[in-house]
């Protein structure tokens, strides 16, 4: 009986009833901060504690995420500043600010975010300090502070 199962499948297969697909890829990362941070203006946040990085997309080095399948992605990220001061970070991509969240000061308040955008092999994602004057102190223990994203189907 199993070799009849195998030569049935083994004869649609050669003729383009069924074929066999690859995997679709993953793609999935989580980065925090594991400290307070002073962020200069327009500077990129880099968050320092990688909790997944399933892909290899998010560099710790330059905080940035690569797209590397063209697809659909979902982002998130939130935001606690340090309540010295407001705080307002945009997600930006390919350079261009696409949003942001905000905090103010005196609180420990929470902004967050998430998007769901079509990326192209290539784009790059990153969070940055939005003020182009003022520096940016975030509030953190690797709790707050969140950079996350997944690619939900590949295109």
């Amino acid at each position: 009986m199993r070799m009849l199962h195998f030569l049935l499948a083994f004869s649609l297969a050669i003729n383009g009833i069924i074929c066999c697909s690859s995997k679709p890829p993953t793609v999935a990362f989580t980065a925090l901060l594991s400290k307070v941070i002073t962020i200069r203006p327009k500077a990129t946040v880099k968050y320092d504690h990688v909790v997944t990085n399933w892909g290899g997309a998010y560099d710790l080095s330059t905080g940035i995420f690569t797209a590397p399948y063209d697809g659909l992605y979902s982002i998130s990220f939130t935001l606690m500043g340090h309540p010295s001061n407001n705080v307002r970070l945009e997600l930006v991509k390919n350079g261009q600010g696409i949003s942001n969240v905000s905090t103010l000061k005196k609180l420990y308040l929470q902004s967050s975010e998430t998007l769901h955008l079509i990326l192209n092999k290539g784009d790059k994602i990153w969070m940055r300090n939005y003020s182009p004057t003022e520096t940016a102190i975030l509030h953190d223990w690797k709790v707050y502070n969140v950079f996350s994203g997944i690619l939900i189907r590949d295109l």
